[in-house]
């Protein structure tokens, strides 16, 4: 390999070439090094040194020794007894001796030192080689030079196989290289993973988490009405703004039952009454069946991809009128499930009604994509807040006259403390633990919601002669968490109550009022990043202006 070739400069050497000729190099010195040993004899030159070391021992230690056998033979030796000098041991001999084969045992070390300082001396090149041809200048590595493993990750010096693979004298050359920071390898951009994001100043972590919601609170309205096909009234103000609440909450939800079939126009009527600081983040449908979600403009940001889901119990039927729907999604760290349902009806198919409210937990396949630790079959224990509205059919079992009774002899609304003097099925199987596990219910200080001459507020006349019954209920239930879990997840039921004054259907709207406790999350979630149904909202502002006005606007949406 020529250093001067002019067109392996400007190319470079790339970490292939660079093991290739560490392992060449290893091999033509380890050849080398044999030969020279071969050459030298290094045993022949042992025996050489002993010999020269003998001779040395001779002449300085052994003379002594030479004197007491020169003096022994003088003497006459007794008989029967060998004075000869090869019989004879004198103490100076013994440890001449020792002192001999120490000697050579030191030679020998010091001849193998030799042997590995020449193996050294040998590597010691090779490095030099190394900072001589393989500098920081020669070696380039372009953007273009692709150094990654059999599944497309990036190589280092660490992790080469063939570096791995390789003899200690390769992890000595490997080690100079990494010391010295020869080969830069270019950065590798970041794969975005679940692990990012897990830090307090996350987009939905805890700074943010306090900068939109400074008590980590929400209030969220709920809302239930079984529209019976009909028209909505033009005024929705005492539905969606009623005199009882001195601001407006961060979230609206509304399920109807028997819809309006013209969905999207009740839908930006809902916008229209809500105004321009809220937008409608999910809608869904099934048959007669509509759930909508709106929120805080400023909160979209912060909540994750909604997710949906419906359930018929009569798939046969052509016209779904009675299953459920429900929306799913995220806000920073807690989850929420909201559920609308037309259970079945009549008073004695009590039994009908809880089959369907478990067969509805069980079909409802959410969550889809957001991330869920231990998932259960009950959907309703898959997320942290759970609101379960709708005309769920449950009646009272008194007789009608006694009940009409007791209607005209209350005052409404009735002290939030008082329970409820009416048999309702709900209540008794709520209470025994047979329907809806886990749920509660706030107090019940309204009248009955069903049923009702249309257009009036008496109840039915008809020759049905139909039991005043609190059909359209509201539940909420929360995640079960350990014990001292800093986070309890627990809804506070602030208001609870109807809307008598809306008579275009044959049951009355009932709306609840609840605060939910938000912990920090992660982005660990599929974001929403912000989308909303944007043409309900300019369709929504459009009509408004025109309202106040009585000019139409251009037709631009005000949200980018």
């Amino acid at each position: 390999m020529n250093k001067n070739n002019p067109e392996e400069k400007e190319h470079g050497y790339f970490t292939s070439s660079i093991l290739r000729l560490f392992q060449f190099k290893k091999k033509k010195n380890e050849k080398a090094a044999e030969n020279n040993l071969k050459h030298e004899k290094p045993k022949v030159e042992c025996n050489s040194e002993r010999k020269d070391l003998s001779s040395k021992l001779e002449i300085t230690d052994v003379s002594p020794q030479v004197t007491a056998r020169n003096v022994l033979s003088t003497q006459t030796p007794p008989q029967g007894v060998d004075f000869s000098p090869q019989s004879i041991v004198s103490p100076i001999e013994v440890s001449n001796r020792k002192l001999k084969y120490k000697s050579l045992s030191q030679i020998e070390s010091t001849s193998n030192q030799n042997i590995e300082s020449r193996k050294y001396s040998n590597k010691s090149k090779q490095l030099e080689f190394l900072h001589q041809h393989v500098s920081a200048d020669n070696i380039i590595v372009s953007r273009s030079s692709k150094f990654t493993n059999s599944r497309g990750r990036p190589l280092s010096i660490n992790n080469s196989p063939d570096l791995n693979s390789s003899s200690s004298a390769d992890s000595l050359a490997k080690q100079t290289l990494l010391a010295a920071k020869v080969l830069h390898l270019m950065p590798v951009p970041k794969e975005r993973n679940y692990l990012q994001g897990r830090v307090a100043h996350a987009l939905l972590g805890a700074s943010e988490l306090d900068k939109a919601l400074p008590n980590r609170d929400i209030h969220i309205y709920v809302g239930t009405w079984n529209m019976n096909g009909q028209e909505p009234p033009k005024e929705l103000s005492s539905l969606f703004q009623p005199e009882s609440l001195s601001y407006l909450p961060d979230m609206v939800v509304i399920g109807t039952q028997e819809s309006y079939p013209e969905r999207e126009d009740w839908e930006v009527s809902i916008q229209m009454t809500l105004g321009h600081s809220f937008v409608m983040l999910e809608s869904k449908t099934l048959g007669t069946l509509h759930l909508a979600v709106y929120v805080r403009r400023h909160l979209i940001w912060f909540c994750s991809e909604p997710e949906e889901a419906e359930h018929s119990v009569r798939a046969g039927s052509a016209f779904r009128t009675k299953g459920a729907v429900a929306i799913g999604f995220t806000l920073f760290g807690s989850s929420f499930l909201f559920v609308t349902s037309h259970l079945t009806a009549h008073e004695e198919r009590v039994k009908e009604r809880i089959d369907d409210v478990r067969r509805i937990a069980k079909s409802l396949d959410l969550p889809k994509e957001l991330p869920c630790k231990h998932r259960h079959k009950d959907v309703t224990q898959n997320y942290d807040y759970v609101f379960w509205c709708g005309d769920l059919n449950f009646r009272v079992t008194q007789p009608r006259d006694d009940v009409i009774q007791w209607y005209k002899e209350q005052t409404f609304p009735l002290p939030a403390t008082m329970p409820m003097a009416l048999d309702c099925q709900l209540t008794k199987s709520l209470s025994e633990g047979s329907v809806f596990k886990g749920f509660e219910e706030g107090p019940v200080t309204f009248p009955p919601t069903f049923k009702y001459d249309p257009g009036t507020c008496h109840f039915d006349t008809s020759h049905k002669q139909r039991t005043p019954s609190y059909t359209d209920r509201i539940l909420f239930k929360t995640r079960q968490r350990p014990p001292g879990s800093p986070i309890g997840g627990e809804i506070h039921c602030l208001h609870y109550s109807s809307v008598p004054s809306i008579c275009s259907s044959d049951h009355k709207p009932v709306w609840g009022l609840y605060k939910c406790s938000i912990r920090p999350g992660t982005d660990a979630v599929p974001l929403n990043a912000g989308q909303f149904k944007r043409d309900i909202y300019l369709e929504a502002m459009k009509r408004r202006a025109t309202l106040y006005t009585g000019e139409e606007e251009e037709d631009k949406c005000s949200i980018q």
